[in-house]
């Protein structure tokens, strides 16, 4: 199924160049971008949560204790 969406022109032209250069569907690349729209509002989410927690050092103490995954540059 698909539908129309109202965008400008210059939003319209933004899609339409690397559709054009690509050969992938602008419907495709739309497809995309909203996927990684979804990703990036998702961590800001996420850093936004974590913000009051490594604020408060018993909190975020707490929680890196009961976290078995490290990272490598943490000690």
């Amino acid at each position: 199924m698909s539908t129309t969406i109202r965008v400008s022109e210059d939003t319209r032209d933004r899609f339409a160049r690397p559709a054009d250069s690509s050969g992938c569907p602008m419907a495709q690349l739309l497809d995309e971008a909203a996927d990684a729209l979804e990703h990036r509002l998702f961590f800001f989410q996420l850093t936004d949560g974590f913000g009051p927690i490594r604020n408060d050092e018993a909190a975020w103490g707490s929680l890196r204790s009961s976290c078995s995954f490290r990272c490598p540059w943490q000690p």
